[in-house]
């Protein structure tokens, strides 16, 4: 009871701030000049409330209702849509003619934060000692374009549907801050005086933090308002809880805030980010978290201007141990590995057990990390012997030894072959059925991921008659034959099949949980397979099994090029245009004259165009 009449009156105090709490200038990025968001019913950022309470985030106003984008008009709640995506250039980027000059650069649409951000947000700021990871429980990202521009996460596009992010949001604000307080303030706060004074320190420092280094004088007056009128009612500690709340559901943390630099509107077609925005877009690539403060100076400094201030911030970024949460994010977008601790397989498989999937999950993401912060390339990620293993994981693979996960282990032995981190368990079970592999699934996930090439979703029917799905066991002879059989009997399907079954096949030495074999109910197990062209790719021809089709890949040109864009595409979380065609090519060619160092492409993509400038925007027209 004590509690809700405290929740009561802090959400009254909140509402009495009304939409100047947190929202007054809050420049919150161009939407887009198209689509069907701009004037949804919902999505307004001035509703009838304050950032919480019951007018705020859940209320009939919040940050952003169901419709529109997050500068929509409306009432919220309900109704509206998202920014239309433009069609993703894909690998015709690297092909396309280009200037240098003018700078031009796709769209940047109004993103929210990640649910990855916010659990690494909140993790900086200090709340949340035990990693709870409160994000985990969000909503979901939508694909971007629905994995035609890869398979990376994004609320670029998603338009809010309803008010169940918004609860989840305000829920998370209030069990953080309540946390926060009741156990751990003496580590937020450690000014000996708990006072007025203190409290405006506290602004200062975590919402300044909180706000990724922009903390203008209006913002930092309003909270110390509302601490004024809570801390008044109630004590010194639940106006910090007032404070971690109203920051936390404040569009300034939860939204990516880009306007670019003043001046360049009009004819330009691009605009320099401010050395903050700058900022902010570098940390979220790299440490997908805040900023920290040698980076807030360094853009305070006039140190984060130019594409070599970029390039020197993003390699000290890259030795510190937070990039190890970006690179494990991109690895498990980029190879479809995010659900895997959760991934089952049938009871046949004695060896399968949830220990072991978690494992391989460290092993594939701990494998893509340290080839990262090892300097090492991309050719030796597809090709290496090596990996990352533990004891579970050496009983499990057939290797001996107790090997542990912080050093590598060769991985590949005569009774157990595998080339490269396209043959971990992770992958191979992730993309496989319960019981069978699937070279459908394998296939596709090549096809889409390394070669950035689009294989269409499966008609319902096809004549009127719904497609039965491949077999689910067999009792005889192996699943290439099985499979085989499937696309035979509807040859409709055969036209998409080619392109992604062929490749899979090469991994049919693999069973549904990645172990090796080499014959299924007795029949021998033939991984030869070939590359069919869609018309783009400079891979055709056969290959006699998977280190062959692996070798191949390695030394495509294409999958060079595919792999830089899907560090661009996760770098900007939106779709790629022709707008981009000079960042994707200069990007690619720092990649290729390093000899593919992975950590070189990193800091390419950081130092390119597409980076560090945006679509300009005009004052009081698509930023608010």
């Amino acid at each position: 009871m004590v509690r809700r009449t405290i929740h009561r009156g802090k959400g009254q105090a909140l509402r009495a701030l009304g939409c100047a709490t947190l929202f007054a200038g809050a420049c919150v990025g161009n939407v887009t000049s198209s689509g069907t968001g701009g004037s949804g019913s919902g999505g307004s950022h001035q509703g009838t409330g304050a950032s919480a309470g019951s007018g705020g985030l859940s209320g009939s106003g919040g940050v952003s209702g169901s419709g529109g984008s997050a500068a929509a008009s409306g009432s919220g709640g309900s109704g509206g849509g998202g920014p239309a995506q433009p069609a993703p250039s894909g690998l015709a980027l690297f092909d396309e003619s280009c200037s240098p000059s003018p700078v031009t650069v796709g769209g940047s649409p109004v993103r929210r934060i990640s649910r990855v951000e916010y659990n690494n947000m909140v993790r900086d700021l200090g709340l949340d000692p035990s990693g709870s990871q409160p994000a985990n429980q969000f909503v979901a990202e939508q694909k971007i374009d629905t994995g035609r521009a890869g398979n990376f996460n994004t609320n670029s596009y998603a338009p809010i549907s309803g008010t169940l992010i918004n609860q989840q949001y305000l829920q998370a604000a209030e069990t953080l801050a309540a946390a926060a307080v009741g156990s751990n303030l003496g580590a937020l706060v450690t000014c000996t005086t708990k006072d007025a004074a203190c409290a405006q320190q506290f602004i200062a420092s975590f919402a300044g933090r909180a706000f990724r280094g922009v903390l203008d004088s209006d913002e930092s007056a309003a909270l110390l308002s509302l601490y004024t009128t809570v801390s008044a009612q109630f004590d010194f500690a639940t106006g910090i809880q007032a404070i971690i709340e109203s920051v936390l559901t404040s569009p300034r943390f939860l939204f990516v805030r880009e306007c670019g630099q003043t001046g360049a509107a009009g004819a330009a077609t691009a605009s320099p980010l401010t050395p903050l925005e700058l900022a902010t877009r570098l940390s979220l690539f790299l440490w997908r978290s805040l900023p920290d403060q040698t980076l807030i100076d360094a853009a305070n400094n006039g140190k984060l201007v130019t594409a070599s201030d970029v390039a020197t911030q993003a390699a000290r970024m890259l030795a510190d141990s937070k990039a190890s949460g970006g690179l494990q994010d991109f690895a498990n977008q980029w190879l479809d590995i995010e659900n895997m601790d959760a991934v089952t397989k049938d009871t046949q498989f004695t060896k399968w057990t949830t220990s072991v999937a978690h494992d391989l999950h460290t092993e594939t993401l701990t494998t893509f990390t340290e080839a990262v912060t090892g300097n090492s390339d991309f050719k030796t990620l597809l090709t290496s012997p090596q990996s990352y293993i533990n004891g579970n994981l050496a009983s499990f693979y057939g290797v001996g030894g107790n090997p542990s996960f912080d050093k590598p282990t060769t991985v590949a032995t005569a009774t157990n072959p595998r080339m490269g981190i396209l043959t971990q368990g992770s992958v191979l079970s992730t993309h496989a059925h319960t019981s069978l592999p699937s070279p459908t699934k394998r296939g596709r996930m090549i096809r889409q991921q390394i070669l950035c090439e689009e294989v269409p979703n499966p008609p319902a029917a096809v004549g009127g008659v719904p497609i039965p799905p491949p077999p689910a066991t067999i009792t005889s002879g192996t699943t290439r034959g099985a499979y085989l059989q499937h696309v035979a009997a509807n040859s409709t399907c055969a036209g998409c099949h080619q392109f992604m079954d062929w490749i899979g096949f090469g991994f049919d030495n693999y069973d549904a949980t990645g172990a090796y074999i080499t014959s299924e109910n007795g029949a021998a197990v033939d991984s030869s397979g070939q590359f069919y062209s869609m018309g783009t790719n400079d891979l055709t021809g056969t290959f006699a099994g998977t280190t062959d089709m692996i070798q191949q890949l390695a030394g495509s040109e294409q999958v060079g090029q595919c792999f830089a864009l899907e560090e661009l595409r996760y770098a900007l979380l939106r779709s790629e245009t022709d707008a981009d065609a000079c960042a994707a090519q200069q990007i690619y060619q720092s990649f290729s004259t390093s000899g593919f160092n992975l950590q070189q492409l990193l800091i390419a993509v950081a130092s390119s165009t597409s980076f560090r400038y945006r679509t300009p925007v005009s004052a009081g027209a698509t930023c608010q």
